[in-house]
C-alpha cells in the first residue's frame, strides 16, 4: 500500500507540471530531425508516447537507451506506421544482452515520402530532380547497470538524408538514465541530440525528457508520464501521459495517451510466447494515423514454462502433467514460485522455493489442500524474485484437466 501511495502521489506532482506548462505545446514541427521525436512502437504510442520511465522493450534503443540493461531476452522489433500523401515511418530494433559486458542494441528508422509536384521557378513541372524525399537513422546502443536499480545507456547515431536528389549525413550521441528505487517505480531522463548532427547544413535540435512509470494493482495496470524540455529556437516545454491495462493474464492490453496538444492515442495489444503484436491509432490534423509493430524474443535471460502433456487426466494411465521450467536470470535467483490457476485466475496450486528452480515440476491434478482439481482449463506461471529485487514472470502455460473420460499417454481416448 505504501508502495501504491507512493507511484500515485508522485504521478499526480507530474500531471500537475503538466497541467501548469499545458501552453507551451507548440512542439519543434519541421525543425530538422523532427521525425525522430515521433513514437517508436505502437504500444509506446498507444500510450501517447510516453516511455522515457519505462523502456522495457527494444524500443528504449529510440526512447531511452538506459531500459535496455533492465531487459532479459535477445529481441527483434518493427513498426511500420501509414502516415498522409504517400508518407510511411518504419523502424528496426535488435537487442542483445551479454553476460558481464552489458546490453547492445542495433536500430534503424526511415522515413520516406514520395509523389512529390516538383516545379521549376516558374512553376512548370520539372524531372531534374526526383520527386522523393527519404531520411533516416542507424543507431548503435550500449548499456549496463551501475549500481542495482541503477542502469545508463548510450546511442551513436548516423543519420541520413536524400532531399529531392541532394542527400548527407551527420553523426549524433544520445545519453539516458534510468532509476528504479522499487520494482513497481521507475525515473528515466533521456538526453537526445546531446551531440547534435548536423545534415544538408541543418542542425538536429536536442531535447531533455524527464519520466516516471508505476506500476499498480499487482502490476496490470500502467501508468507513465513524460515531461521534455526542447532545446530547439521554440524552446518548449511538451509533455505526454499515457496508461495500459492488462485485460487478461499478461496476454491482453488496452491503451490510451494525451500529448500536451491534447492528441488522443489508443492502441491495444497482444502477447502470445515469445510473440508480441501491437496496433494504435492516433487523431490527427489530416484523419487517423495508424501504426502497427511486432516483436519478437528469444534466449538470453529467459524465463519460459512448458507443460507436457497439456491434457492428462488423473483417472487415466497419464494422470500428471509435467512443467519444464527455464530460469536464467541476469542476477542470483532469491526466491520462486509456480502458480496454477483456474479459469477464474484463483490459485489452485502453488509451489515456491528459495535460489533456483528446479528443472521440472510435476502436477498430479491435485490442489493445495490435496483435494481433487476440477475439470477444466488451468494456466501456469513461474515468477521469480532476483537478488535485487526484480519480479521476473514467465509466459503463461495452459493445461487442461479432463477427467470425465480417461485419456490414454498421448491424450486420446482410453481404448478397451
Amino acid at each position: 500500500m505504501k508502495r501504491t501511495l507512493t507511484i500515485l502521489i508522485t504521478l499526480t506532482a507530474f500531471v500537475g507540471l503538466l497541467q501548469g506548462n499545458s501552453y507551451a505545446g507548440a512542439g519543434d514541427y519541421g525543425m530538422p530531425g523532427e521525425y525522430l521525436d515521433y513514437p517508436f512502437g505502437a504500444r509506446v504510442a498507444g500510450m501517447g508516447g510516453a516511455n522515457t520511465g519505462l523502456a522495457d522493450d527494444v524500443t528504449a534503443i529510440f526512447n531511452n537507451p538506459a531500459g535496455l540493461a533492465t531487459q532479459d531476452p535477445i529481441q527483434i522489433g518493427l513498426q511500420h506506421v501509414m502516415l498522409f500523401e504517400d508518407t510511411m515511418l518504419d523502424f528496426l530494433g535488435f537487442s542483445l544482452p551479454v553476460i558481464n559486458i552489458g546490453h547492445i542494441g542495433l536500430g534503424i528508422v526511415f522515413l520516406h515520402s514520395s509523389d512529390f509536384y516538383v516545379v521549376d521557378d516558374g512553376y512548370a513541372p520539372t524531372s531534374d530532380h526526383t520527386s522523393s524525399m527519404s531520411k533516416g537513422s542507424a543507431y548503435l546502443s550500449y548499456a549496463r547497470d551501475i549500481f542495482p536499480g541503477l542502469s545508463a545507456g548510450v546511442n551513436v547515431k548516423v543519420a541520413y538524408e536524400d532531399i529531392f536528389g541532394h542527400s548527407g549525413t551527420g553523426i549524433g550521441i544520445d545519453v539516458g538514465g534510468l532509476y528504479s528505487p522499487i520494482p513497481e517505480f521507475q525515473v528515466g531522463v533521456y538526453v537526445k541530440n546531446a551531440l547534435t548532427p548536423q545534415v544538408l547544413g541543418d542542425m538536429y535540435f536536442g531535447s531533455v525528457t524527464l519520466g516516471v512509470a508505476g506500476k499498480l494493482f499487482n502490476n496490470d495496470l500502467l501508468l507513465a508520464v513524460d515531461v521534455s524540455k526542447s532545446l530547439g529556437p521554440q524552446d518548449s516545454i511538451l509533455w505526454e501521459v499515457g496508461g495500459e491495462l492488462d485485460v487478461y493474464n499478461d496476454m491482453a492490453f488496452i491503451r490510451a495517451g494525451l500529448d500536451d496538444e491534447l492528441k488522443v492515442y489508443l492502441g491495444v495489444g497482444g502477447k502470445y510466447m515469445n510473440i508480441t503484436l501491437d496496433y494504435a491509432a492516433s487523431i490527427e490534423a489530416l484523419g487517423l494515423a495508424h501504426k502497427i509493430s511486432a516483436g519478437y524474443s528469444m534466449g538470453g535471460f529467459e524465463m519460459s514454462v512448458r507443460a507436457t502433456p497439456k491434457i492428462f487426466s488423473p483417472v487415466g494411465i497419464r494422470k500428471t502433467t509435467t512443467f519444464a521450467i527455464k530460469a536464467v536470470s541476469k542476477y542470483q535467483i532469491r526466491d520462486w514460485e509456480l502458480n496454477i490457476k483456474d479459469q477464474n485466475g484463483d490459485i489452485v496450486r502453488s509451489y515456491s522455493g528459495e535460489e533456483n528452480p528446479p528443472n521440472q515440476i510435476v502436477w498430479n491434478g491435485k490442489d493445495d489442500r490435496g483435494l481433487p482439481a476440477p475439470d477444466g482449463n488451468f494456466s501456469a506461471q513461474m515468477i521469480v524474485t532476483d537478488s535485487n529485487g526484480k519480479v521476473i514472470k514467465s509466459n503463461f502455460e495452459s493445461v487442461k484437466i479432463q477427467s470425465a473420460v480417461p485419456l490414454d499417454g498421448e491424450g486420446g481416448l482410453e481404448l478397451d
